[in-house]
């Protein structure tokens, strides 16, 4: 499942991109988790949909825009629910997004 969280952040980080995709994924350990990010130059989110993008079904683009189900996120989120971790995004329109997910090191 893990695998499927990152496939649909690369995939996410490539069909939003502006420009050639330059996506950045790194880790680091923070207390009882592993902190994951990834990190794109997309067209970025405003803050007020920070929550809206992980509900199943939910878009922010129409669909002649860009493809997609409104899955995606929703799938990430319920993963990481899954696995006893979270995930977050921090973003600004035309800025790119970072994406966060936290594992826990042990379950």
């Amino acid at each position: 499942m893990i695998i499927q969280l990152f496939q649909n952040m690369v995939i996410n980080g490539i069909k939003f991109s502006k420009e050639a995709p330059l996506i950045h994924i790194s880790c680091r350990s923070e207390n009882n988790y592993h902190i994951f990010s990834v990190k794109d130059q997309c067209i970025g989110i405003e803050s007020q949909y920070f929550e809206k993008i992980f509900q199943i079904f939910k878009r922010l683009m129409l669909r002649d825009q860009y493809e997609g189900t409104g899955t995606g996120l929703a799938i990430c989120k319920r993963i990481m629910e899954n696995h006893g971790g979270r995930i977050w995004v921090e973003s600004e329109p035309g800025e790119g997004s970072v994406f966060y997910f936290s594992v826990p090191k042990s379950r």
